[in-house]
C-alpha cells in the first residue's frame, strides 16, 4: 500500500474513498484471529447489563452485523472492530456450536493505521462523551504525527484537525497532551475518567507530563497522583533547595547562545518518547515567546 497518508480520510463526515478505510465483506473465514491488546484497549468496555443483552441476542438470533479485520504485514489476521461480539461467540463455542460471522476486511497493514480507522470509527458514533472525543481527537494528533511529523500537505497538522474537527488548534494540542496522560492509566481509571467519576484539571494533566518527562514521578503513582493523593513513592532524583529571595543570576547573549548550541550538539542518552517530546515542544515554546524570536 502507499506509504502517503492522506489526513482527509481519517476525518469525522470524509466521504473520500481510500485504501486504508476500503472494505469487502467476506463470509467466515478459516484464518486464525488474533486479538491484539493494544487495539483492544481502545474498545469502551460493556456495562454487565449490556453484556447480557448482547449475549442474549447472540443466543437467539446469531451475530447479525460484521465483525472488521484486517491483515497485518506479517500475513496474521487481526481483529479491528467487534471485540465484545467476538468474545462472546468464543464463550458459546464459537464457529463449532454455529456461532458464525460475516467478516469485513479492512485494506490496511499496519498497527497506525488500524489506529487511524478506529478513531474514525469511534469519532463517528452519537454516543461519545466530550472526554472521550477529546481522547480521540488527540491520539489522531499523536497518531499522525508519528507517522508524517508536524506537517501535512496542507499546513501545520494541528491547524488542520482544529479545521476539520470544528475546534481551536490549541484544543487539538491540550487534547494530545490528555490522550498521552491517559495510554499510562488503567483502563477502569480512564473510562472512570471519561464518565465523570474522575475530575483531573487539564494543569494536573500539564503537571503529569512534566513529572513523568523530569522522571520526578514513578509511572506507578500517576493515578493518584492524577486524583491529588501524596505519592507513596517519592522520587529519587536529586533535588536542590533553593531560598525564595535567591533570584537566578541574569544570563548574558552569549552564555545563552552557548547553552543552546551545546543542547543542540549534546547526544541523547535514549530516544525520546511522546511524553518527553511534548513536554520539550512546550519548552522551546516557552522559549520562543520570553525572546520574542520570529520562528516561521
Amino acid at each position: 500500500m502507499s506509504n502517503g497518508i492522506n489526513i482527509g480520510d481519517f476525518l469525522p463526515d470524509n466521504n473520500k474513498s481510500s485504501k486504508l478505510i476500503g472494505s469487502k465483506k467476506e463470509e467466515m473465514s478459516s484464518d486464525k484471529i488474533h486479538v491484539l491488546d493494544e487495539l483492544k484497549r481502545w474498545i469502551r468496555p460493556l456495562t454487565e447489563s449490556e453484556r447480557t443483552n448482547l449475549k442474549n441476542s447472540i443466543e437467539s438470533e446469531g451475530v447479525r452485523d460484521p465483525l472488521t479485520f484486517f491483515f497485518i504485514d506479517n500475513g496474521q489476521k487481526v481483529l479491528l472492530d467487534g471485540h465484545n461480539r467476538y468474545e462472546i461467540c468464543e464463550e458459546l463455542g464459537g464457529a463449532d456450536y454455529g456461532y458464525e460471522f460475516e467478516e469485513v476486511i479492512v485494506d490496511i497493514d499496519n498497527i497506525d493505521d488500524a489506529k487511524l480507522w478506529m478513531i474514525k470509527n469511534q469519532v463517528g458514533k452519537r454516543n461519545l462523551s466530550k472526554r472521550e472525543m477529546s481522547f480521540y481527537r488527540g491520539h489522531h494528533y499523536l497518531t499522525n504525527k508519528g507517522k508524517q511529523g508536524n506537517k501535512t500537505g496542507d499546513g501545520k497538522l494541528y491547524d488542520q484537525l482544529a479545521k476539520d474537527y470544528g475546534v481551536g488548534k490549541s484544543t487539538i494540542i491540550r487534547d494530545a497532551r490528555i490522550a498521552e496522560i491517559l495510554d499510562h492509566v488503567s483502563d477502569a481509571f480512564k473510562h472512570s475518567y471519561f464518565d465523570g467519576e474522575i475530575s483531573v484539571t487539564q494543569a494536573k494533566f500539564e503537571d503529569a507530563l512534566k513529572a513523568l518527562a523530569s522522571e520526578s514521578l514513578n509511572p506507578s503513582d500517576l493515578e493518584d497522583f492524577l486524583r491529588g493523593i501524596e505519592p507513596l513513592h517519592p522520587s529519587t532524583s536529586k533535588t536542590t533547595t533553593r531560598a525564595v529571595n535567591n533570584t537566578p543570576k541574569p544570563f548574558t547573549f552569549n552564555k545563552v547562545n552557548k547553552t543552546i548550541r551545546t543542547l543542540i550538539d549534546a547526544p541523547l542518552e535514549k530516544e525520546l518518547g511522546k511524553v518527553e517530546k511534548l513536554s520539550m515542544e512546550e519548552s522551546v515554546k516557552e522559549l520562543i515567546e520570553k525572546y520574542k524570536l520570529d520562528i516561521l
